[in-house]
């Protein structure tokens, strides 16, 4: 390749890129101001405030992004004492529904995600007629999309007797999961001399899997792991449709914003709305490199 052409793909490639970056800034700055003008309306006074500042004088002036003292940091407090909903039978406190988040993600994101590795393991590497048809069948289902299913999931559900129920989380067990390609490019990109040692020395096939196998996915698959939690943490339809005796915080903001505003007013209720967000921001900004890299990594392999 001559000195030109190679001068003319380098110059490519950076116009490409900063292009790119440019996007990727302002996509990422937009965020970082929906965020700030979030926070600083949550440290406003609710009222007019002292000296006619507060919420409502700034709404009624269009002034929204404003900062200034005194700050209403109190209302990070209030948010859990006041920022509760009403499903008509019994009142969730903000705490009961963090609860809630917790242990509904948690429990639906392991669940999810152990099932989809364990049917990966064996697509990937127990080959016969039978396995080619199920990653097959998986390729057909994730091409196609289903639409109209819902209602049918609903009754079926209901006949079940898992609406409201914490046994509905069984239903996460799935043939083709979350992240199935993901999974299956992983284990692929794991050598089966491993387990062939160890059967040599004598292991069977489930101290193969949980010994051998799964200690070398895991470090790699967290970052699909974390991804499910987060998706499962803002969910609020699940409990919309099916988990209102249980529900998590998504739930609640989606509900206060419509009947709790009132009794509270806007600040608490953003400050609900952050502290909400804190977990899940923690938990990317502890894993985001692992994100980037593996989910990368995994899909170039295969």
């Amino acid at each position: 390749m001559s000195t030109e052409r190679k001068n003319q793909k380098s110059l490519s490639k950076k116009i490409v890129f900063t292009v790119a970056f440019v996007l990727f800034a302002l996509y990422a700055a937009a965020i970082v101001v929906v965020f700030l003008q979030g926070f600083f309306i949550s440290v406003k006074k609710s009222g007019y405030g002292l000296g006619n500042y507060g919420f409502n004088f700034d709404k009624r002036n269009a002034n929204l992004f404003s900062f200034y003292p005194p700050f209403a940091f109190d209302n990070y407090i209030k948010a859990f004492s006041e920022f509760a909903i009403n499903n008509g039978v019994k009142r969730y406190s903000y705490l009961e529904m963090l609860w809630h988040s917790v242990w509904r993600t948690t429990g639906a994101s392991l669940i999810s995600w152990m099932s989809t590795i364990m049917v990966c393991y064996i697509l990937a590497h127990y080959k016969s007629k039978f396995t080619e048809f199920l990653y097959s069948l998986g390729l057909v289902i994730s091409i196609i999309p289903l639409y109209g299913a819902g209602p049918a999931q609903y009754k079926l559900l209901s006949d079940l007797r898992l609406v409201d129920n914490p046994l509905l989380l069984y239903t996460n067990i799935t043939l083709f999961g979350g992240h199935f390609f993901y999974m299956y490019a992983f284990w692929k990109g794991i050598s089966w001399s491993y387990a062939e040692a160890a059967e040599i020395d004598g292991a069977n096939d489930y101290q193969i899997f949980f010994k051998i196998m799964l200690p070398m996915l895991v470090p790699s698959a967290i970052a699909l792991f974390v991804m499910n939690f987060i998706t499962g943490w803002n969910d609020y339809e699940g409990t919309l449709l099916y988990m209102k005796a249980y529900p998590n915080l998504a739930y609640g903001v989606y509900i206060f914003e419509e009947i709790g505003i009132r009794t509270t007013g806007k600040p608490v209720y953003f400050a609900g709305v952050l502290i909400s967000l804190f977990p899940i921001l923690v938990l990317f900004l502890a894993f985001q490199n692992t994100i980037m890299e593996k989910v990368y990594l995994g899909g170039l392999k295969g």
